[in-house]
């Protein structure tokens, strides 16, 4: 079995308007600072803190980093971020706080089963920039397969703005799909849909730009709102989609099981048998 990585780093990007802030406890201060908490137990009265430290620091009854392998015990990464950097998928609750007349589920809320199945990629790379994705060139991009749509299928929209990670043309300049795509996606079963943009709908300058001339609010973020509507999924930013056949395969999305968030990041891959 071929294993294809789908997913982009996550990391401070040109790509990337969203920030991540990191702070590593190195190897030798997370000696000195575990064994200073060895010595000062909060959890005690004063007093009892206190006689608890003299008795150690005077017996020497206590852990020193020199009692570490180099006086290095183990590094400890605080990390920062947002839900949606990197490869993620949004849940119901991220488009809108009701769907289908109900509370919108988080992502700890989702059935495990929409995150690891069969897979088609749609070729959408004549698409041009600012250009909608609609239901009819999905449509024509399935018959060029040919493949017949399943229910609960992970369908994959290849752009080719994967190659564009890494500059912040990424951020701008690519296609979306409009509301009739992910409609007629929706109503074939499909639950999770993913793209190797930055977003399911069309970059957010080209989308604002275009309802400020017409003030027609169908133009702002058609995939997301629909979710309101009917419940699906984003799986955003994928990559190396050109490295996959059209049909054959698995994707394996999990998300990380966090209470009542509305996305999660995730290590994307394509499971390919070559038998």
């Amino acid at each position: 079995m071929k294993i294809v990585d789908l997913s982009v780093l996550v990391q401070n990007s040109p790509s990337e308007p969203m920030k991540i802030k990191m702070h590593r406890l190195t190897h030798d201060k997370g000696a000195k600072k575990y064994c200073r908490g060895l010595l000062w137990n909060r959890r005690l009265p004063l007093f009892q803190r206190i006689s608890t430290f003299l008795w150690k620091v005077f017996s020497g009854n206590w852990l020193k980093p020199s009692d570490f392998p180099n006086s290095q015990f183990l590094s400890l990464d605080t990390v920062t971020l947002t839900t949606h950097m990197g490869t993620h998928v949004d849940a119901p609750i991220h488009y809108g706080p009701l769907c289908e007349g109900k509370e919108a589920r988080s992502i700890d809320d989702l059935p495990l089963e929409w995150f690891f199945a069969e897979a088609v990629r749609l070729d959408l790379r004549h698409k041009k920039i600012g250009n909608n994705i609609t239901a009819k060139d999905l449509e024509e991009a399935l018959a060029a397969i040919p493949y017949t749509l399943k229910a609960n299928v992970i369908v994959l929209i290849w752009t080719g703005t994967d190659k564009k990670w890494g500059t912040p043309s990424y951020f701008r300049e690519a296609p979306g799909l409009d509301r009739s795509a992910v409609e007629w996606l929706v109503k074939q079963g499909i639950k999770i849909v993913g793209i190797d943009t930055y977003g399911m709908d069309r970059p957010f300058d080209i989308m604002v730009a275009e309802f400020l001339k017409t003030r027609d609010p169908n133009i702002l973020w058609p995939a997301h709102f629909f979710g309101r509507e009917s419940e699906y999924v984003h799986l955003e930013r994928l990559a190396n989609l050109e490295l996959l056949p059209s049909c054959g395969f698995k994707v394996s999305c999990f998300p990380i099981k966090l209470k009542g968030l509305d996305a999660s990041w995730v290590r994307a891959v394509a499971l390919i048998d070559e038998e």
